[in-house]
């Protein structure tokens, strides 16, 4: 027979069997309960822990997922043989751009245009005559275009010092002013050919 406090124990055992839904015999033992319910929350727990790792892959399964993303851009290597290397930086020089050139130095000033030269091992040498101001654009080879970016000159300029003596300083500014315009189409090229062949026909009946 159950003792007091054991009799105590086994009807909340009961009711929480109960409350569990764990089947069991009204005249159950103490011990045997206890068993049940321990082994019944034991299962339950490991269920619980079961149902909570599929509840997770089901919700990162049905969660939009990003892109991984690409650590960089990764780029075939390419290998050039000196001769393939040399062919393309030509053309990469040889590339024509149409560009409006305002001379910009105070010593050349009364000059209408000038003839640029730059050379290089590589792709060879590059020399062309190139009008001031002129404002249809004129076509020059990319490796010339990039030298007159570079390109400065030396401008003097009047300062007073701490004593108001007038001093000349020089000071390097761009030699040139370059605009680049837009290529010319197909069209645009076929018609300025045509024009300048009119030109030199009427310069060559004078």
């Amino acid at each position: 027979m159950a003792l007091p406090k054991q009799s105590e124990e086994l009807d909340l055992l009961k009711a929480r069997a109960s409350q569990m839904g764990i089947k069991h015999h009204p005249n159950i033992g103490l011990d045997k309960l206890r068993d049940k319910v321990a082994k019944f929350q034991k299962t339950s727990a490991a269920e619980n822990v079961q149902a909570a790792r599929e509840a997770l892959v089901e919700e990162e399964a049905e969660s939009p997922v990003e892109a991984p993303k690409s650590p960089s851009k990764q780029v075939a290597e390419v290998i050039e043989t000196k001769g393939q290397y040399r062919i393309r930086r030509l053309k990469e020089a040889s590339r024509y751009r149409r560009i409006i050139v305002t001379n910009m130095n105070p010593n050349r000033k009364e000059w209408e245009g000038d003839i640029y030269t730059v050379s290089n091992s590589l792709v060879g040498t590059f020399k062309k005559y190139i009008p001031f101001n002129n404002e249809d654009g004129w076509h020059v080879p990319n490796i010339i275009y990039e030298h007159l970016k570079e390109r400065k000159c030396q401008v003097f300029y009047t300062v007073k010092n701490r004593d108001g003596a007038k001093i000349r300083k020089g000071k390097l500014i761009p030699e040139l002013n370059i605009v680049l315009l837009p290529d010319l189409t197909s069209d645009q090229l076929k018609e300025l050919a045509s024009q300048q062949a009119q030109r030199n026909s009427i310069n060559a009946e004078d």
